[in-house]
Formats: structure tokens, C-alpha cells, sequence
């Protein structure tokens, strides 16, 4: 998933200034942010005798600098390599544009900063501001917990105190109490101290970081203990940190008010949960990144994986009494108690903030992995409390008179590919029914496990989701839903060589069902997961992927409501219009006949397999359209539909050894006296187009390896071949044959192609797939000539075979079937 920073403006614009005007080659600073010239002390731990701070004589001692109050535009650096033991409580305070820094100096590993077991900080700043440290490396480790952590800034003053900025730190092994309160056990503690009148923070960035084994959590900004009133921290910047193994949670705001967390990666974490003694603040619940009591959070672009705490143990959560809060891009995996946290409200003593019901979340373009589950973590917890993907704790919080009162859940993309993982899609604690209502629109549910969904008060929206796999009954009614397979790419990312892996799995095929099939939503963001654009009127995908998935074609769905690239065939002229489109707003209209379109593809390679999709109907039952290609350096390859709805065609085509363009066509065949209709064409190379499916014409003219279905025998016939001598025919009624085709991919899409026919017409055959670690999909076919039924399928967690069939299920004559292909997508 590509990393966007934040489109707010730069918090540090005076320095901008300073940038420009030394390039211009003048220094004009304003008044206030007039630049202190500094001191820069050295302290070189690893030397022999302590001396006056300069580089040729440094301090070999931290008590050093604890002895000094430094003024704005000081450093203090430390020698690389080198190891100092003790905790560091420097004085003094920076000016703005004019910080007080502390980092490093020389080369080599960054200097160690040792507590050695210590309790509290190994660096503390009290009522000081204009702060910045960089380049370090921090541990605190001990036998047992203690009230510890790595850099913790405190504010006690009763106002507003400015500037902490921690980056490029190295914060390990800092034992404090994993249950105990955030910003004292913290890698990095920002807290505001009970005053009246209340302290707060403005301009707090924390960035760039690698934390390890940091009891209880990596980054905190928060008051002391709850029932901090009503204010609020400022511009806290939480970015690009790379955390491992939190003793609890990664990272939390708590009153705060406009928060940006983003790109930061969190695993492993909540596996511990010690507290304080007895009486002392105590909370073993914990997950990844969440905030309560804040206004306008942004929390977008992180990974969160495998959190293991089993009392909430999710990768997310808005907590209680937030307002407008917005998750974005995110990717969550493998984390135990699922995605996404939403905490009702509910009152606690000098709390006002906790009663509001958190309200205007957004959890939009996120991509949710076997969530539910630690499997293939290193570390594994239980749920104590359930899992869900989204995880509620109780009702769904709506807030009266908000104007967006109620959770907007649109265009994630879910996948649950794990044997025998139950995890719900909407869970709450309170059991299968909650009041309340939420918006629950364009998302892509993949579920191949058993779990299913609350229901919830009248007023609820469910609209253009895609729900494949098991359909629990429990299934949100939506007439817009789609239900065929999403065709992610790489899903579950199990190909470790493949170039999608990540959240970039979760991208899809050009034939993918989700593209173009959701609903326009109000305020979308107007970027997907992965800086495609989303149109604030045009149809987009369903989903957290907007693209095209790679076609090759242009204008694919005609959606520019005009032909071009496509041409006129020759005949009859078609024409893009506003009626019976399949997905989005236009399609292909055709005359009655000889009528369609070409399009010129060129840059193809040559030796190659494509895969050409697309949906066709016609006006009139039994004429015909075809979707092809040809001018490829093989012989022209269509296939046609005869059907009034809109049905999806498969072609494969191979270049020639030295052709590099191809032509793909929408043709309505002659003789008919309706229109045809074409939309939503697709393009893809195959990286391999082996057909696994043995004996798939039958033209050994013997049924193996195909085997006979229960029922009715089945056989192979020198008749009603669709190509080459032979087909299978089946019984009248309960008959067919099934081939169990070995050596697939375990979480791999799929394209089942068969072709069907009923000896009567009305009487149906079957194409289809089972025993592929989903749910068994067919196409059914009641026409008397040879209809195509091409299916998309992805195999399960742990799963390398499939059955693929013909059957006829009733009927008082024969079923035909002929030519299967099984072939892989990349």
C-alpha cells in the first residue's frame, strides 16, 4: 500500500521560511522565531575522565548533563558506539525555531542510553518545551515491571507547552507494568498532568522510530489518568514507526484533537499483562492503535498483525467519546479479536467525554486479512471477549443530532481464508441482535469461514457489497450485493514470489465483478488504498482497490460515454448509450445486425496467452453476439451469447512468435432483429496457461479420469461434440461426471470454462466446481446449443484440489458437455 503523507499544511512553516530565504541567499526570520546561536556539549560515555562537554574534552557521565540547564538552539550529542548507564533529566527549554536538541555524533551504532533496571524514564522532560531528540538507541530492562519508560515529556504547568519532536530513536526493552496506566510504561510518553487549570500540548511529532519489547505500549499521548475535563492536546503527529512485541497496545491518543497516526507498522503486540499493585490504575485489555476522548483523528496507511490480547485484541479501535474520526488505508491482519474495535459509551467518575457515543467514524478503503485468528503468527492468543472484523462492544454507537451519527463502513476489502475460522463480519458482545444502525455499503466480503452478522435496528444501510463464499443466514439483505468471487490478487498473500504481496494483494483481476459495481458515496475521501482516484460521481469499484486491475483495454465499460479507442466494425453502426449497462452508467449498444466494435491493442508480447472477458445479452432470445479476438498471429476465437441477461464470456488467445497486437471485438452476428448489448471487457497476460483439467474434450473417447456422479450413469459420445469427435452426455435426470483435479495452488484463482447443452430446451445442465475449501459455484444452461459457463474460484487456506463437473440434475432427456479448461490467474 503506497504511503501518502498528510495533505494538512506543515507544521513547521517558520523553518520553511528560513530554507527559502537561505537559497535565495538572504536570512529573513520573523520576530518570534529569531534563532538562538547554541552551545553543543559531547559526552563520550567511553571516556576516561569527565570533561568540559566540548568534543575534545566530552562528559563521559550523564550526571553531566542533568547537572545543566541548557537554552534554546543548545545540542547535546552523544559518541556513536558508545554506552551510557543511568537515566537523563536535562534542564531547560528551547524557543520556537530554536529547539533544544539531543542526538549524536560520529559514526557508528547509535549511542546507547542505558537506565539499567531503573525506575521511571531513561530520558524526562518536566514543564520543558522545544524539544528535540533523534539518533539514540533507549532500554530499561529488569526482572520484573516498575512504572518505566523510554522518553516521557510531561507537562504540569497549567498551560500550553510546545514542540516535542522524537525521530529516528531505536527503544527497546523497556520492562514496565504491561496493565499499568499508557505514557509512564511508553517507548515514547507524551502526558499531561491533572492541573487546574488543564495542561496540554501543542505540536507533538513522533516519527520514525523502532520500538521492540516496550512494556506497556510504544507511543502514547495522553493525560495522566482519565477525567481530564474536556481539553484537548494539539497536532500530534504519530508517523512511519516500526513497533514489535508491545507488552499491550502500539499506540494511543487520548484527548486530542486533530491527530494524524499514519504509516506505522505494529506486530506481535498485548501478549503480556502485568499491572501495578493493588489499587493502582489496572486495564489488561488492549489493542493496536486506537484513541478515546479525541476530535478529528486521522489514522491511515499503518499495518497492524498479530495482537494476541485476548480481552479486545483487535489491529483498531475508536474507543469511547470520540468525534470524527477517520481510518483510512490501513492494513489488519492476523490480529486475534479482529479489525476494528467500536466501544460504546458509558460514564466513569470526572469523565464527561467517555458518555458521548463516539460518532462521524469513517472506516473506509481498509484491507482486513484473517482477522480473528493468529495462525501463522509467531505468538497466538484466545479471544476472551469473542472476535469479530468489525468488533463492537456493545451497540452500535450513534450520537442524536450528529451529522454523521452513525458508523460509515464503505469500500473495505474483508478476506476470511482459514480452515475452520468462525470469525463474524459484524460482531457484537451483546450477542446476534444490537440496536442501533450503521451504513454498511461497498465493501468486499471473501468469507470462506462460518461466521456471520448482527442484526440491527430499522434504518440500517446495506447497499452494493459483495458477499462471497458461505452465506450464513445471517447475511445482510442487499439488492445491489454481488456474489462471485472478488478475484484478488494473490489473496491471503500465500505466493511469496508473486509482485502482489501486502496490502497489494488485494488488488483484483481486470475480470473482476467489483469493478464498477458499487454506489457513489457522499464525501468519499477521493483516493482508494492505493492513490487511485474515486470519482465523486461516477460508479466506483466495491471495495478498498479503485483501479482497473491492469486492463489492457480502454474505455473498457465505456464509461466516457463515447466510443473512442473502440471503432466501428464494419455493418451496422453501434453506439455507447446511457440504457442497459451492466455496471456503472453506459454500454455497448450494437445494431440489430452484422453491428459492433473494435479495439486495437498494441505492445503485446509475443508467445503469450491473454485472457479476454466480457458481459454480453441480447434483446431477443437465440440470436446471438459474440465477444473475440483475432489480427493476434492465431486463428480469430470468439464466443457467443445468446442469453437476455447479461452473461460473461472467457476467451483465450496466444500471439504469434512475433506478433505484439491483437484485436478484441463486441459483434452482433447477423440475422437478428434486436440489439446486443456489451459492457465491462477485460485484457489480462496469463503467466501460465496450462489447462490442469486431463481429458477435458474427452476426446480419448473414455470417461477417465473423469469419474461417474452418483445417479444415473453418464458417458462419452462420438455425437454433439462442441470441437474435435467426442462429448460427454449425461442421463436424463441425476447424471454426470466429476474430476478431482490435484496439484493446485492453496489460495489461488481460478477460471473454470466449460460448455453445457440440454438435449430439450428449458431442461438445464450444469458447470461447475466443489471441494475447493469454498463454497461449491455452478453455472446452469438450458439452451440447445453449446453455451459457455466460465466460473472464478479461489482455492482455500490449505487446499490443492478442486472437483469440477457436469451434472443434470432433472429432466426427460439428455445434457451435453464439452471442452473444460482450469487455468491459474497470476
Amino acid at each position: 500500500m503506497k504511503r501518502r503523507r498528510s495533505s494538512r499544511p506543515a507544521r513547521r512553516a517558520s523553518r520553511v521560511l528560513i530554507l527559502l530565504a537561505m537559497l535565495a541567499g538572504i536570512l529573513v526570520l520573523p520576530a518570534q522565531a529569531a534563532l538562538a546561536a547554541g552551545t553543543t556539549y559531547y559526552v563520550n560515555c567511553s571516556a576516561s575522565s569527565n570533561g568540559s562537554g566540548t568534543q575534545a574534552s566530552p562528559w563521559n557521565t550523564v550526571s553531566s548533563v542533568n547537572s545543566t540547564t541548557f537554552t534554546a538552539g543548545d545540542s547535546i550529542l552523544f559518541a556513536a558506539g558508545t554506552t551510557c548507564t543511568g537515566q537523563l533529566t536535562p534542564g531547560g527549554s528551547g524557543s520556537s525555531g530554536s529547539p533544544i536538541t539531543m542526538g549524536s555524533y560520529g559514526s557508528g551504532a547509535k549511542p546507547v542510553i542505558d537506565a539499567n533496571g531503573a525506575t521511571g524514564p531513561v530520558i524526562h522532560l518536566l514543564n520543558q518545551q522545544y524539544w528535540e531528540i533523534s539518533g539514540l538507541a533507549l532500554t530499561n530492562a529488569a526482572s520484573s515491571p516498575a512504572y518505566r519508560s523510554g522518553v516521557l515529556a510531561e507537562n504540569s504547568s497549567g498551560g500550553v507547552l510546545r514542540h516535542i519532536r522524537v525521530h529516528d530513536m531505536y527503544i527497546h526493552h523497556i520492562s514496565g507494568y504491561s496493565g499499568g496506566w499508557y505514557s509512564t510504561n511508553a517507548g515514547v510518553g507524551v502526558q499531561t498532568n491533572h492541573t487546574t487549570p488543564a495542561s496540554t500540548w501543542d505540536d507533538v511529532v513522533i516519527e520514525d522510530n523502532t520500538f521492540d519489547h516496550v512494556d506497556r505500549i510504544a507511543v502514547a499521548v495522553t493525560p495522566d489518568a482519565d477525567g481530564q475535563g474536556t481539553n484537548q492536546t494539539t497536532n500530534t503527529v504519530i508517523r512511519d514507526n516500526t513497533i514489535t512485541y508491545s507488552g499491550a497496545d502500539d499506540i494511543l491518543v487520548v484527548k486530542n484533537d486533530g491527530a494524524l497516526i499514519e504509516g506505522n507498522k505494529a506486530g506481535y503486540g498485548g501478549a503480556k499483562e502485568d499491572c501495578p499493585p493493588s489499587g493502582q490504575y489496572c486495564n489488561r485489555a488492549s489493542a493496536g492503535i486506537w484513541m478515546s476522548g479525541s476530535n478529528d483523528t486521522v489514522v491511515q496507511n499503518n499495518e497492524v498483525y498479530c495482537h494476541v490480547d485476548g480481552a479486545d485484541g483487535t489491529g483498531f479501535d475508536v474507543d469511547w467519546g470520540n468525534h470524527n474520526t477517520t481510518f483510512q488505508y490501513n492494513y489488519s491482519h492476523q490480529n486475534i479479536g479482529g479489525f476494528m474495535l467500536l466501544m460504546p459509551s458509558f460514564s466513569f467518575p470526572g469523565e464527561p467525554t467517555a458518555s458521548l457515543p463516539s460518532d462521524g467514524t469513517v472506516i473506509r478503503y481498509n484491507i482486513s486479512e484473517n482477522d480473528g485468528t493468529n495462525a501463522g503468527c509467531p505468538i497466538a492468543g484466545t479471544p476472551g471477549h469473542g472476535n469479530g472484523v468489525f468488533h463492537f462492544v456493545g451497540n452500535i454507537p450513534n450520537r442524536s443530532g450528529s451529522s454523521v451519527a452513525v458508523p460509515q463502513i464503505y469500500n473495505n476489502s474483508i478476506y476470511v481464508n482459514k480452515s475452520g475460522l468462525n470469525t463474524p463480519i459484524l460482531y457484537s458482545r451483546r450477542g446476534g441482535s444490537v440496536t442501533g444502525t450503521l451504513s454498511f455499503r461497498n465493501n468486499a466480503v471473501f468469507n470462506y469461514g462460518t461466521g456471520g452478522y448482527f442484526t440491527t435496528s430499522a434504518g440500517s444501510v446495506y447497499s452494493n457489497n459483495l458477499f462471497y463464499g458461505n452465506h450464513p443466514s445471517s447475511e445482510p439483505a442487499d439488492t445491489a450485493k454481488v456474489v462471485a468471487d472478488p478475484q484478488f490478487r494473490n489473496p491471503g498473500n500465500a505466493n511469496t514470489s508473486s509482485s502482489y504481496t501486502g496490502a497489494d494483494a488485494y488488488q483484483v483481476h481486470p475480470s473482476s465483478p467489483v469493478i464498477r459495481a458499487g454506489t457513489v458515496i457522499s464525501g468519499n475521501g477521493g483516493k482508494d488504498a492505493f492513490g487511485n482516484t474515486v470519482s465523486a460521481t461516477a460508479a466506483p469499484n466495491i471495495g478498498a482497490y479503485n483501479g482497473t486491475g491492469g486492463n489492457l483495454l480502454s474505455n473498457a465499460g465505456f464509461e466516457t460515454g463515447a466510443l473512442s479507442p473502440w471503432t466501428q466494425a464494419s455493418g451496422s453502426t453501434s453506439s455507447v448509450t446511457g440504457t442497459a449497462a451492466r455496471t456503472g452508467s453506459n454500454a455497448l449498444t450494437t445494431a440489430a445486425s452484422g453491428s459492433g466494435a473494435n479495439q486495437a491493442l498494441t505492445g503485446l508480447t509475443p508467445n503469450t496467452t491473454y485472457l479476454l472477458t466480457g458481459w454480453a445479452k441480447v434483446a431477443n432470445a437465440g440470436e446471438t453476439l459474440a465477444i473475440g479476438a483475432k489480427n493476434f498471429g492465431g486463428t480469430e476465437t470468439f464466443t457467443n451469447v445468446a442469453m437476455t441477461s447479461y452473461t460473461q464470456a472467457a476467451v483465450l488467445f496466444t500471439t504469434g512468435s512475433s506478433s505484439t497486437t491483437a484485436t478484441v471485438y463486441c459483434w452482433k452476428n447477423a440475422g437478428g432483429t434486436g440489439a446486443g448489448y456489451c459492457d465491462d471487457l477485460a485484457v489480462e497476460a496469463l503467466s501460465s496457461a496450462t489447462n490442469t483439467v486431463t481429458n477435458p474434450g474427452f476426446e480419448t473417447g473414455t470417461l477417465t479420469p473423469w469419474a461417474q456422479s452418483t445417479g444415473t450413469a453418464s458417458s462419452v459420445v462420438a455425437s454433439d461434440a462442441r470441437s474435435g469427435t467426442y462429448a460427454l452426455r449425461t442421463g436424463v435426470s441425476a447424471s454426470g461426471a466429476i474430476q478431482t483435479v490435484s496439484s493446485l495452488s492453496s489460495s489461488g484463482t481460478y477460471l473454470l470454462a466449460g460448455w453445457a447443452k440440454s438435449a430439450t430446451a428449458g431442461e438445464e445442465v450444469a458447470v461447475g466446481v466443489k471441494s475447493f475449501g469454498g463454497t461449491e459455484t455452478y453455472l446452469k444452461t438450458s439452451t440447445t446449443s453449446y453455451a459457455q459457463q466460465p466460473i472464478f474460484f479461489t482455492t482455500g487456506a490449505s487446499t490443492t484440489s478442486a472437483g469440477v463437473y457436469c451434472y443434470k440434475n432433472t429432466g426427460s432427456s439428455a445434457g451435453y458437455c464439452d471442452d473444460y479448461t482450469l487455468i491459474k490467474l497470476p
